[in-house]
Order: C-alpha cells, then structure tokens, then sequence
C-alpha cells in the first residue's frame, strides 16, 4: 500500500513540476523572443549608423551619386533590410533601392520625424499597401554640419522570418513538455483507479471475513456445547469427530484473519502496535492447536523450546498469526506418519536475537518455487494435492515479519524435507541496548525427516 501511495505521490509530483515547466517554458519563450527582436533591432540600429557615416563620406565634400547607389545596393544584401534610402535634409531623396523614386520628395510622417531627429530613431509605420514594418534612420553629420538622414526599413514580415527558428525551437520544447501532461494525468487515472479497484477489493474481503467469523463463531460454539452435553465422554469416535471440527474451525478461522488482514494491509490501515511478549507461548499455543490433527495423521513431533522465556519486542496479532500459520502449514502438508519439528532458540548466528523454525517431512519445494511462495495465492502442485487452501498464508506471514525488520526464510530440499524460520530482535536488546545479551542457548541439530 505504501508503494502505492509512493507511486501516485511521485506521479503527482512531476505533474505538478511539469505543468510548471510549461508556464516557465511560455514565459521564458515570450522573453526569448523579444530578446531576439531587441537584438535584430540593435543591428539595424547598428547597421543606420554605419550606413550614415558612409553616406557623409559620398555627399561631402560633393556627391558622388555612383557610390551613393552602390553604398544602398550593399545595404540591400541584407535579407533583414526592406528598403534604404539616403534624403537630404529637404526630403529629397539622393538614392533609393527602389530607383524609381529617386529625387521624389519624401512627405511620409516616419521620413519628417527622422529628418528633425537629432539622433538615430526607431519608429513604427505601415508602408503604402498597408504592411506593417520598422522604419530605422540615423542623420548624416559632417562635423557639425547636417547633410541629410539614411532610412532602412525592416518588414514585419522579414521579422517573422528572422524569429521563425527559434519560435519553431521554442514551440518544439513547449510542445515535448506538454505531450507528457496527458500521459501523466492517464497514469494518474490508472493509478487512482487501481486504488479504488483495491479498496473495494478490501471492503469485499472485509465483509466477507466478517461473514465467516460469525458463522466460524456460531460452529464452534455449537461444537463445544455438543461436546459438552455429550452423555458418553468414552465414545473415541465421537470424540475423535469433535477434535475433527475443533481442528477445522480453527483453520477457517486463520483462513479468515489472513484474508482480513491482507484487506487491512490493502487498504493501509494495518497498524504494528509491538510490545513485549514470549513467542514461546504463542509457539505452545499453536502447538497445542495442531495436536488433534497430528495424532490423525500420526505424525512423530518434536517441540524444541528453552526453558524459560527470551521475550521479543512484537505485534502479538501478528506474530500469534505467523506462528500459527507457519505451525499450521507444517502440520497440514507433512504426509501421513512424517515427522515436524519446532524450535525456538537464541540465534546463535546473531547474538541478542531470536530465531523460529518450523521443519517437515515429506514433498519438499522447488528451488523455482520457493520465491513464488511469498506471491498472493501461490500454491505448488504438491501443496494442492496435500491439502486445500488459498495459498495467502505465507504472503501474510512475510509481509508482517517484514513490518518487524525481518523476512521470511524458506529452505527445502526436494522429497526430504521443507524449513520455514525467521529472527527477531530479542526485547532486551530493543529496549535495553546497553544491557549485556541474553546467553545463548545450544541449538540441536536439525533433524531430517523421511521422504
């Protein structure tokens, strides 16, 4: 579940950055462009000084129409450039790109703002058809002396053409970023759906539980006061029948808290409240749980638990349902006359902690199987010929030994034996580090079972 919520959060993160990115993209692109036109601008700007200074030079001290023409022709190289012209300081015009209108008068207003100009300027206009442009004139100077003023006009045409790359750039960028909103927001969709999906999974496991507990509650009772109110307590049978529907009430009634909590864990809402407490009394109780069915199946069992307490620091739902889960699939899939053992020990191999295992004879588990174990609803086809069940149990167990720092170890061998055990932190060293470890007691050997 905390993946879950990891995943939407992230996915929620970069949606939100992205949509950030694609403001700070528009901004930036605005200010780009203008920084582009500014700069096209100084260059006409630039380009109307140089153009003066050449002019003075073909008007004074007499003018020399041939290099006021030619002077106009190189301006014209300049893709950027509309038109250039040279007025003198009457409007007359000396030289044009367009020939035609040389020694016309200039009355347009952009021509008579530029000739009382004392400096360059740079002004607005739309030409004779309407097209709107940049009209960009410098004065001709000769000492102090005014001889006339350039004019070089730029199209908002060219400008566009000038600016077009680097808006096809800018769109291009703009355009990458947003195609990632809609995959984001459909991610988020199946996310958000997902997690419906899962809560409504959860309820339904919910209710379903819920169900089960009650009519599990109903039998037992039902079987205890039966047993109760049996006349002949010597009937071994009858007695036999009881242990019977003792045994499986109380599988159905792990069955039923597997699938609560994994509902629980579905949905978050599974809380490890760890305290201290004894696993060798939980280990005692499931034992005890299983006798019923071991003496059915006649299985040789052996219990190896020290002889006083080394208390952990747990869950004691969750470690009493691991336990009994572990216990309980031991028992449940060793064949008629195999062999289970227990043992709860001080783990020699880590000092201060507490190690359970659970071994039985018989199938044993594929290597490629061991890993799928931990998967919802997995079951080997031995264990489905064993015995039924939902194949949740040893998910339900790993996942709550991982909210305890520890992890489900599965061990086998095919057609000897299967070992289920993990370790936990022993209560003295959870809350008193500083104290010294609890001794450790010898382990047995591991006994193998039959195949």
């Amino acid at each position: 579940m905390k993946l879950k919520q990891y995943r939407e959060t992230v996915v929620n993160v970069v949606l939100a950055l992205s949509l950030l990115i694609l403001l700070v993209i528009a901004g930036v692109s605005g200010l780009i462009l203008e920084s582009e036109k500014n700069s096209t601008f100084d260059a006409m700007r630039q380009r109307a000084d140089l153009f003066a200074a050449r002019a003075g030079a073909a008007l004074f001290p007499r003018t020399d129409p041939f290099a006021l023409h030619f002077l106009v022709n190189t301006v014209m190289l300049d893709k950027a450039v509309g038109s250039a012209a040279v007025h003198r300081q009457d409007g007359t015009i000396r030289s044009h790109s367009d020939p035609e209108r040389i020694g016309d008068r200039d009355k347009g207003p952009e021509s008579g703002a530029a000739r009382s100009a004392k400096g360059a300027l740079t002004q607005a206009y739309k030409d004779a058809e309407g097209r709107e442009g940049y009209y960009f004139s410098s004065p001709i100077t000769v000492g102090q002396r005014r001889l006339g003023t350039v004019a070089v006009t730029v199209s908002e045409e060219k400008l566009d053409e000038l600016l077009g790359p680097i808006r096809q750039k800018l769109l291009f960028i703009f355009l990458a970023a947003l195609a990632a909103i809609p995959v984001l927001l459909q991610l988020r969709y199946l996310l958000r759906a997902e997690q419906r999906s899962a809560a409504m999974k959860s309820a339904m496991m919910r209710t379903v539980s819920h169900e089960f507990n009650n009519a599990i509650t109903v039998i037992d009772a039902a079987v205890f006061m039966l047993n109760e109110t049996e006349p002949d307590k010597k009937n071994s049978r009858r007695a036999g029948l009881y242990d019977t529907l003792k045994f499986e009430t109380k599988s159905l009634g792990r069955y039923v808290k597997n699938i609560l909590n994994e509902a629980r864990m579905e949905s978050g809402r599974f809380k490890v409240e760890k305290k201290e407490l004894a696993l060798r009394d939980l280990v005692s109780r499931a034992v005890n749980s299983m006798e019923g069915l071991m003496r059915q199946k006649n299985v040789t069992f052996r219990l190896d638990i020290p002889g006083k307490p080394v208390p952990v620091f747990a869950d004691p739902e969750a470690m009493s349902l691991v336990i009994s889960n572990l216990i309980g699939n031991a028992v449940k899939y060793v064949p008629p006359g195999g062999s289970v053992l227990v043992r709860l020990a001080a783990d020699q191999a880590s000092p201060g902690s507490v190690s359970f295992y659970v071994e039985n004879s018989g199938h044993g588990i594929k290597p490629e199987d061991i890993k799928k174990l931990k998967q919802e609803f997995y079951r080997t086809e031995d264990a489905k010929a064993a015995a039924s069940g939902f194949g949740l149990g040893l998910r339900i167990s790993n996942e709550m030994l991982q909210l305890h720092g520890s992890e489900l170890e599965i061990t086998s061998e095919v057609g000897k034996y299967s070992a289920f055990s993990f370790t936990l932190p022993a209560a003295e060293q959870v809350l008193r580090p500083a104290a010294a470890p609890a001794p450790v007691l010898p382990a047995p050997a591991k006994k193998k079972g039959k195949g």
